[in-house]
């Protein structure tokens, strides 16, 4: 992959800054006088945000270069943080939260893209992962950076969050160089028209094949699965255990540390010397495993060990599950795959978010159970699709 290490060291500035925001966000609503379903509702519209955004992107791939998606990504991103952090009404907050979707939308369709047109067939395992484990580690350090920085603050958090987006989306345009060597003129109208994302099942690029839809189907529900989990867990954690809510900035930061080490080490195995598809199935049956399990917990030290478990496992399944989704794509349909690809991800989310918030309510494990079906019918998935 071309300029790996500036394009890893750019990737780690928007996902540490991104997770600014996210662990001072309760308190912040609180402070506006905001009921904490407010806090739901925030996810939900910024998932759709990044459900209409992804195939928009994808469209616009196959005409702009992928350093200019990202670099829209981070700019569109530090904007939305703007009116996050000035909204005095819910109505506007909700707007800033469907403007960051629709940011992040554009950042990793280019991101993915970028991977994607610089990698070689046999590197490109590896980059996804490389790209995951990045991801997953600054993400945890942002939301621990976050959160220190609102217990003096919170708009010192907004303010750094804001600040390093703009400056991180301008070192991808001035520092990346280019990734397509053809360009074709953008077809705007066809990008409008994929914000509706059902409608563009219908148009001639998305006629793609039956193993795809499969995979997006199984994208889908790996990520409902770990949305109706990893949502849940916080409420759980003071529910159940009774625990402060700093116990799970605690629990994030050994998220990202297990996950490194699982990516780097077993993750890199499983993508460069073995049957993807084989391999992907078992990785998912597992990840449905430990979730299951976490019901069976007895005690607080067996729950947090199942979890940690559980997340090194899932972090290891999503670069595979996305390197077999590019490997689908032709070079003139990578753009719409991978948006399709991001959007599947924000449609698991936006489904998982609502469908837990009504499992929780009748019963604290409904969220894992659920969790723990989606991850086993998307690895029945994946050995359909190897058929």
């Amino acid at each position: 992959m071309k300029q790996k290490k500036t394009f890893l060291a750019l990737i780690a500035s928007f996902n540490l800054a991104a997770n600014y925001a996210h662990p001072i966000t309760p308190a912040y609503f609180k402070l506006l006088g905001l009921d904490s379903a407010m806090f739901g509702y925030a996810f939900s519209v910024m998932s759709l945000g990044m459900f209409l955004g992804s195939p928009f992107f994808g469209k616009l791939a196959e005409s702009f270069r992928s350093k200019v998606l990202m670099a829209w990504g981070c700019l569109g991103y530090a904007l939305a943080q703007v009116l996050f952090a000035i909204g005095p009404t819910p109505a506007l907050i909700l707007w800033g939260r469907l403007l960051a979707g629709f940011a992040c939308g554009s950042f990793f369709v280019g991101a993915l893209n970028y991977i994607a047109n610089t990698s070689t067939a046999k590197e490109r395992g590896a980059n996804l992962t490389l790209n995951a484990a990045v991801q997953t580690v600054f993400g945890a350090l942002g939301y621990f950076v976050g959160g220190m920085l609102g217990t003096y603050d919170l708009y010192w958090a907004f303010a750094l969050q804001i600040g390093q987006l703009f400056f991180t989306g301008v070192a991808f345009y001035l520092l990346l160089g280019p990734d397509l060597t053809a360009q074709k003129a953008p077809d705007i109208k066809e990008a409008v028209r994929s914000l509706n994302f059902f409608s563009s099942f219908s148009t001639k690029d998305a006629q793609l094949s039956q193993s795809l839809w499969i995979l997006l189907g199984v994208s889908a529900l790996t990520f409902l699965g770990y949305t109706s989990f990893d949502q849940s867990f916080n409420y759980y954690l003071k529910d159940v255990f009774d625990l402060a809510t700093s116990y799970n900035g605690s629990f994030k930061g050994a998220v990202g540390l297990i996950s490194l080490v699982a990516t780097m080490t077993l993750g890199m195995y499983l993508v460069k010397q073995t049957d993807l598809n084989k391999s992907t199935t078992y990785i998912l049956f597992i990840c449905a495993f430990f979730m299951g399990a976490v019901c069976l917990a007895s005690g607080l030290t067996s729950f947090f060990a199942l979890n940690l478990i559980f997340y090194g496992f899932y972090a290891i399944s999503v670069p595979m599950v996305q390197d077999l989704i590019t490997k689908q794509a032709t070079p003139t349909t990578q753009g719409t795959v991978l948006g399709f690809y991001q959007a599947s991800q924000s449609f698991g989310r936006i489904i998982g978010a609502f469908i837990a918030g009504l499992l929780y309510d009748v019963n604290v494990l409904g969220p894992f159970i659920l969790g723990s079906l989606a991850f086993l019918i998307a690895a029945i998935g994946v050995k359909i699709y190897q058929k």
